[in-house]
């Protein structure tokens, strides 16, 4: 088991240098096309900035102000109704080509065809948006402020280590993307960030970051820096790692509702509304423990372990123990899909032994 370790780090050490790309901290003209549309309708009332908004949001408002009328903003609009809200639209994004074109390049997942009610309606955005930025000449905009953006991201590109981070990640877990796309969203707001993933046509797994600006400044965006960037690129791309596997196992995540209940408020007002999207926060939030350890000492692992408690992420240090006997047995799990069906085990035991009869009885009634 040891020599079959030591072989899949070989594998992932020759998967960085042969494929996965790294393509650095960027602003997308494409994320960009979907925040203007965006700005047009209600996802401003809980997604805007707090105030004016920085300066280049204000110009990209402005001018999609004059295609009000146009089909992209009417479906954005249809979709944010229907709650295609948070990390659905910039996931849609991820899975679509360059401008000016928009193809679609990884096949829309499960997940945002429920989201959006169907592929058709997922459809008649993609084609809808292409044609807004052709008729609006969005690209020449775009063009335009991409010199000063740049230079906005100059304060987050220092010091930050992004190899380190993806090579952290990718030996924790066991095993390699194909590509990671870490991009910087001057108009999208409050400060935080989505993680999202695709597959293309060979199964290799995409795994992007979205960074959303911090929704205070205005006059030059501004994002998060030095060590609260990178733990939030641990969070952001560790979600493409944690979700599948958890989500791998269904009726094992609907048996733990009873550990959602206590706390099920405070995580619908975070937007974490059901038991597996819960689980799947909270296992990160170990793994941003434990990986804080591991880069920046055990002060800082102590503050984001509280952090998360107070956010309501009762289980941290649970999740932090078991984790760590993962860690300590990589012979027997040599990836973390390996160790999931034990982590299941032990929540599944801590519920019995903690949960009280109400929680067991109201948490059967959730879905």
């Amino acid at each position: 088991m040891k020599y079959r370790r030591i072989l899949i780090l070989i594998m992932l050490a020759l998967l960085n240098l042969q494929g996965a790309a790294l393509a650095g901290l960027k602003v997308s003209p494409e994320m960009e096309l979907l925040a203007g549309v965006l700005s047009q309708t209600s996802w401003m009332k809980t997604m805007g900035p707090r105030g004016k908004g920085n300066e280049y949001f204000r110009a990209l408002q402005a001018f999609f102000a004059d295609f009000k009328d146009h089909k992209a903003i009417a479906i954005a609009e249809e979709l944010t109704k229907r709650g295609f809200t948070y990390d659905a639209p910039p996931a849609f994004i991820c899975h679509l080509g360059p401008l000016p074109d928009l193809d679609l390049t990884y096949e829309y997942s499960d997940y945002l065809v429920g989201r959006a009610g169907s592929r058709q309606k997922l459809e008649e955005f993609r084609l809808a948006l292409a044609d807004l930025a052709r008729v609006s000449n969005f690209l020449e905009f775009f063009a335009q402020w991409e010199p000063y953006l740049d230079k906005c991201l100059a304060p987050s590109r220092e010091g930050f280590r992004e190899n380190l981070l993806i090579d952290w990640l990718q030996e924790f877990f066991g095993w390699s993307a194909h590509d990671f796309h870490l991009i910087m969203a001057p108009s999208m707001f409050p400060g935080g960030g989505y993680g999202a993933h695709a597959v293309d046509d060979m199964g290799n797994t995409i795994v992007f970051q979205i960074i959303r600006e911090n929704g205070f400044s205005e006059t030059e965006p501004e994002f998060p820096t030095s060590t609260d960037l990178e733990m939030l690129t641990i969070h952001e791309l560790g979600h493409s790692f944690v979700n599948p596997s958890l989500e791998a196992y269904p009726e094992r995540v609907q048996r733990l509702n009873p550990l959602f209940w206590p706390v099920r408020d405070a995580m619908r007002g975070q937007a974490y509304p059901s038991v597996g999207i819960f689980l799947n926060e909270q296992v990160l939030r170990g793994v941003e423990v434990i990986a804080a350890r591991e880069l920046y000492g055990p002060d800082t692992a102590e503050k984001i372990a509280v952090s998360n408690e107070e956010r309501g992420f009762y289980l941290t240090r649970f999740v932090v123990e078991k984790l760590e006997v993962y860690q300590a047995n990589r012979d027997v799990y040599p990836t973390f899909q390996d160790f999931v069906p034990y982590l299941f085990d032990q929540l599944e035991l801590y519920q019995k032994e903690n949960s009280t009869w109400l929680e067991r009885f109201f948490g059967k009634l959730l879905r």
